[in-house]
């Protein structure tokens, strides 16, 4: 019999300091919201009507900041998709008889694929740079295949 005891009044030991210490930690708990209620209780009747009516007023500002940031975050996002989102770059040879890569092609874009797209074609004795708009990723003008390559790198760049 006293074989079965010993487990259970080990157990019983354990359980009543598990209590113990759960215990405590309410209690704790419990003191520091104690504490926290007292200030404020204090606050509410110290009769510092002032000083109330101070936090209520810096309460009432900061609602009314939150309203000015929300509603200048909507425009910031009204705006975004609308921003250079996306670049090409290459230069080339533009003519077979020029040497270097002194011809180029540039591709700005926003995040819907509407921009310009600039080449300049240096020759032996001019160069010529054109301009082409660009919308939903394409141009109503005819694109080179150099053109096309800085195109795709900026709808690469711009994640679309």
């Amino acid at each position: 019999m006293e074989g079965v005891l010993i487990p259970w009044v080990i157990a019983s030991t354990l359980l009543l300091f598990l209590a113990a210490y759960w215990i405590y930690t309410l209690e704790k708990r419990f003191n520091g919201l104690e504490k926290q209620y007292k200030r404020v209780l204090a606050l509410s009747e110290s009769g510092d009507q002032a000083t109330l009516a101070d936090f209520l007023h810096r309460l009432e500002e900061q609602n009314t900041r939150l309203q000015a940031a929300e509603g200048g975050l909507s425009q910031i996002q009204g705006i975004l998709p609308h921003i250079i989102q996306g670049y090409g770059v290459q230069r080339y040879q533009g003519f077979p008889n020029v040497g270097g890569d002194q011809s180029f092609s540039i591709a700005l874009v926003d995040g819907c694929g509407s921009g310009f797209l600039l080449s300049g074609l240096h020759g032996r004795d001019e160069t010529r740079v054109y301009a082409k708009p660009l919308v939903q990723w394409r141009s109503s003008y005819s694109l080179s295949a150099e053109e096309q390559t800085v195109v795709a790198l900026a709808r690469k760049m711009s994640g679309a």
